[in-house]
């Protein structure tokens, strides 16, 4: 009976002794992290920091490692995929470069193409006000506005036409970018197209008075050649200077055809016989008396220039502005050069 009750007692103790090692073993266990193991992928990010219209190269970009699981959308992983494309805007550095925020070309997007303080206005014109129809993508247009007679407080206005945006360039025509992708010829049994919608590059400064001019009164563009020119100073015109000379003088039309004209005048309208004019664009340094002396060999018929061309102050004359010198008959003016 003795050596039973050892032998229970013996396996007893062996048996607590397993299970304090395994209870041991369990619990050091549990004082160890599990590690999971996480499956990279390797992205394009920018190397340093890139700048909206930029064409990128590989010292822009880099190859990263990262989480799989926490990429959005689909990453791009060739550093090579998007060499010689542009940024459609900022791209910082470590930033993922992304395929919506790349562009193939500069003219692709249209926001794109504007520089500076411009924005882009669309207007709409016919073959009568669009230069038939012959504008395209990269021309440089000026845009005049008309504006009808209106009565108000017993005030009448009459109509006014007034050149009032210079140098602006043409965005797309209709929704055509590119210069190449405007139609040059009417196909056979095709519907000539007659009305265009012209987007403009405006200064921001002169948005409002083009939205306002399209509501109340009609626009026409101008072509302008393409080499550089001056932005030229306009007063705008009305009717009743559609018959008016030089000098003031207009006939009257009701209905005796009198002379009238308006006083004081610069010079005695007798004085002078011409029948052309040199167009002159004022440089800078010009008085009118130099002018006079360039083109007449003396300073004093300055005044007939200053009538001419309506300037009410002989030393207000702003570089730029095209002015009128009458070809006298009786001296033939030289061209001034």
């Amino acid at each position: 009976m003795k050596k039973s009750s050892k032998g229970i007692f013996l396996l007893a103790f062996l048996m607590a002794l397993i299970g304090a090692g395994a209870l041991f073993v369990y619990l050091r266990s549990m004082d160890k992290p599990v590690v999971n193991e996480v499956k990279t992928i390797g992205v394009v990010v920018a190397a340093v920091d890139i700048t909206p219209r930029t064409q990128l190269t590989s010292e822009m970009l880099k190859i990263v490692q990262v989480p799989e699981q926490g990429v959005l959308g689909t990453p791009i992983g060739s550093v090579e995929s998007v060499i010689g494309k542009y940024s459609s805007g900022s791209i910082y550095a470590d930033e993922m470069v992304r395929a919506n925020a790349l562009v193939d070309s500069l003219a692709d997007e249209l926001s794109l193409k504007l520089t500076g303080n411009n924005r882009a206005v669309t207007v709409n014109v016919n073959n009568l006000t669009g230069v038939n129809g012959l504008i395209k993508p990269g021309d440089f247009v000026d845009v005049i506005v008309v504006l009808p007679p209106m009565s108000e407080n017993n005030r009448t206005r009459p109509n006014i036409t007034k050149l009032f945006i210079q140098n602006s360039e043409v965005l797309a025509v209709n929704k055509q970018l590119f210069r190449e992708s405007t139609p040059q010829t009417q196909a056979q049994g095709e519907t000539e197209v007659t009305s265009f919608f012209i987007t403009l590059a405006v200064p921001i400064m002169d948005v409002e008075m083009l939205v306002l001019a399209k509501e109340i009164g009609y626009l026409e563009l101008a072509l302008r050649p393409m080499d550089s020119d001056f932005i030229y100073v306009t007063e705008g015109a009305i009717w009743q200077e559609l018959l008016l000379n030089d000098m003031y003088q207009m006939k009257d039309v009701e209905p005796e055809y009198d002379i009238i004209g308006r006083t004081p005048l610069l010079v005695d309208p007798n004085a002078y016989v011409y029948d052309k004019y040199i167009y002159y664009v004022v440089q800078y340094g010009d008085t009118l008396r130099s002018i006079s002396q360039k083109f007449y060999g003396i300073e004093s018929n300055y005044t007939l220039i200053q009538q001419v061309n309506r300037i009410d102050n002989e030393n207000m004359i702003l570089t730029g502005t095209g002015i009128k010198i009458p070809v006298l008959a009786e001296r033939g003016d030289s061209n001034g050069n």
